[in-house]
Formats: C-alpha cells, structure tokens, sequence
C-alpha cells in the first residue's frame, strides 16, 4: 500500500498497471498499460533535468528493443499527440491571480494557440501539457515547454500585482493566516489545505510572505489523487500533523 501511494502521489502510476519497474530519481517504467512501455518521469516543482533523466532510461530501451517506428512520423503510438518523438510534458502551475482576474479562459486560448493545452486540475490549480509534438526534435520540445511554463509563471506575478493595486491589506492578511493556520492547525483537509496553498502563493509572488517555493511544493503533492470528500477524524489529524512536519523541515 505505501509503495503505490507513493507511484501515485509522484503520478509515476495512472490507472491500473500490469507491470512497473521503479528507477532512482523518480523514473518508472510502465509495461502494457496503454502503450506498450511507458517511462515517466517526476519531479516536485518545475525540473526539466527530469526530462534527462527519462531519456538515458529511454535511449538504453532504445539500443536494444525493436520500437514501432516509421521514417517519415518517427515512433509510432497509440495516443496520436504522443506521435512522433513518443514525448509529452505535463507541468501543475497555481493560477489564483489569474482565476481572480476573470482572465483564465483567454489563458487557455492563448495557450492552446501557442501549441499547449491548460486543463483545470482543482480549485485555482492547472496542469499546462504539451499537445501534438509531430516533426519536432526533443530538445525543441523541451524549450518550448519551458518557456510557456516561464510565460505562465511571469503572467501570474504581474495578476497578482493588479489584484494588489486595490486589495493589498486583505491579500497580505489572507497569506499570512494561512501560513499561521498550516503552522498550527490540529485538524486539516485536502481542501483547506489547497485554498491555503492558494493564499500563500499569492502573497509570495507579491512579496507579503516568505515561504520557500520548495515547501509549497512539497505541500502540494500532499493533495495529488487524493479523495477530499471522505477523510476521516484520523485524516485530519494526520495531514495537518505532516503539514507541520513539513514546514519545520522534518
């Protein structure tokens, strides 16, 4: 039971799995579930030296198996937008100032024009993912990837200075009880958890808190696939007990 929360906290696991391998660094190999191996890769926050780390597991996959794979449209798959190189990239972004804008569906436009898709996850937090990757090297992939995520991030910041411009005291006030609140709490679910999140993002990228983004990450895994509407007393307890844990650096 421990080792699949952790293939599904780390989303290194979706669905049911015939056969998984687990590498170091947080790399797995799926057999037979969907396409027939898949490796994924992970990380807490933004690291494209996953991307890396994935690829030496692939490129010794590759030296010795037989792939599908056609000299015109490159590996041949049974998910069309993975066509190609067989790449996709998937990064979780919080949104808030955005959202609060009214602003998040011309986002999402802007997005998937640029080659992207941006699907709401939960709450003010979005997955931002690659799309089609046809004719396209893996490194040009991976730039890209990394610049929207950037230009996403860069967006977000200068939302939050426009919330601020007339709503500086209560944003500021909101932050910093809610930092308060994880730091003490004896009770806690996944949903109070995820708009405290909220909260405290906001206020970092304004400059109203200090909590290392890092932390937050850490935080925010917390509430990957989990079942927020059935938590028991135990629950409770238990989350905001490792929330504690977290933020002292346990």
């Amino acid at each position: 039971d421990k080792m699949s929360d952790y293939l599904s906290t780390y989303q290194l696991i979706a669905g049911n799995n015939n056969v998984m391998f687990l590498s170091k660094d947080n790399v797995a190999i799926n057999m037979f579930a969907g396409e027939h191996m898949t490796i994924v890769g992970t990380s807490i926050g933004f690291d494209k030296s996953v991307f890396a780390r994935t690829k030496t597991i692939t490129d010794m996959f590759d030296k010795k198996l037989s792939m599908s794979y056609n000299d015109n449209y490159g590996y041949l798959m049974s998910d069309l937008s993975r066509v190609g190189s067989g790449l996709k990239l998937e990064c979780g972004i919080n949104l808030h100032a955005i959202v609060a804008l009214g602003k998040i569906n011309q986002v999402k436009q802007n997005v998937r024009n640029l080659g992207f898709s941006l699907s709401n996850i939960a709450d003010d937090n979005y997955l931002i993912s690659t799309i089609c990757n046809l004719g396209r090297k893996e490194s040009e992939i991976v730039l890209d990837f990394e610049g929207i995520v950037e230009k996403l991030q860069d967006l977000e910041v200068e939302s939050a200075k426009i919330l601020a411009v007339e709503n500086r005291d209560e944003i500021m006030d909101r932050a910093s009880r809610s930092v308060a609140i994880l730091k003490s709490a004896y009770l806690m679910n996944y949903n109070e958890l995820s708009s405290l999140l909220s909260n405290i993002r906001l206020g970092c990228n304004l400059g109203y808190v200090d909590v290392k983004k890092e932390l937050l990450d850490e935080l925010q895994k917390l509430i990957k696939n989990k079942n927020t509407e059935y938590v028991s007393r135990s629950e409770l307890i238990s989350l905001a007990d490792t929330v504690k844990k977290i933020l002292k650096g346990a």
